[in-house]
């Protein structure tokens, strides 16, 4: 989806409104929108909005008497534009943050742009991402700045020609050399960690069967997420992701189940259809 990288709006997805909601533990909620069209020239628009909720909290003051529930949500409002040439495909994506955290806010305006190369010939696509480039428009205090994470990535996916599946690979936050990985164990420091785990805490990784043309299962790895929510009676399945996807009549349908630790994991729910699928005339 566009939402992440710019460069993947293209005419394949145009006239196909798209709505995915996600549930994590704790209680959080997240739902997104997004719709592309083409304009007058050959570039495509696209636009979308991002939602989290966080839920209900009980509020205390300094000396620990209680305030009453507050609630926090943050969303994002993206406006995105592309165009392209056979085998290049550049983007950008304007995006207005706002997070609500009780009584105090924060916004900020940032910027991703995305280039995709695709291989004149064989089912190969490469493309770079640089995203959350931008600049603070209001804080949750007066004199706070507000830190943006911005995020270099390069990805790419390849279908071999005759098997039914294809494979993904990303590599983030390359930007920086060290990154400051968090350490769930406070006996340990992020010094201690070998090259290896520092190397492949950037990577992620998929693949896709294709058994037939209106169905694939999806299965993935992010070797971050096992390790950043390990906890003391192990990681079990953490970092592992599995769905499905399928199409049937005028809809296309998916389910995706990712997993953080032992104790839970995340569901994401997805629908997109086809305005020109509707239309009689």
């Amino acid at each position: 989806m566009f939402l992440s990288s710019p460069a993947l709006l293209d005419t394949s997805s145009t006239d196909r409104p798209a709505f995915h909601y996600l549930n994590f533990p704790g209680g959080i909620h997240a739902a997104s929108v997004a719709y592309s069209f083409s304009g007058k020239s050959r570039g495509v628009w696209g636009i979308g909005l991002q939602y989290m909720d966080y839920g209900r909290f009980d509020g205390f003051d300094a000396i620990g008497m209680p305030t009453g529930e507050f609630g926090a949500n943050e969303f994002a409002l993206v406006l995105g534009y592309s165009q392209g040439t056979e085998v290049f495909r550049y983007g950008a994506n304007a995006k207005l943050l706002g997070s609500v955290l009780e009584a105090y806010q924060a916004y900020a305006l940032i910027f991703d742009f995305g280039v995709n190369y695709h291989h004149p010939e064989m089912d190969l696509v490469l493309g770079i991402n640089a995203r959350n480039i931008g600049f603070g428009l209001r804080s949750y205090m007066e004199g706070q700045r507000l830190q943006l994470p911005s995020d270099l990535r390069l990805g790419g996916s390849f279908k071999p020609e005759y098997a039914p599946m294809r494979f993904h690979m990303s590599l983030r936050n390359l930007q920086q050399r060290e990154v400051d990985f968090f350490i769930p164990n406070p006996a340990r420091s992020a010094l201690e960690l070998s090259s290896m785990d520092r190397i492949f805490r950037r990577v992620v990784v998929g693949v896709e069967v294709l058994p037939h043309e209106s169905l694939s299962l999806r299965l993935g790895y992010n070797h971050l997420i096992r390790k950043e929510f390990e906890t003391a009676s192990g990681a079990g399945f953490g970092g592992f992701s599995g769905g499905f996807a399928f199409k049937v009549r005028k809809f296309e349908l998916s389910y995706a189940r990712m997993f953080y630790n032992i104790p839970g994991g995340s569901n994401v729910f997805g629908i997109t259809t086809g305005i020109n699928e509707w239309r009689t005339f």
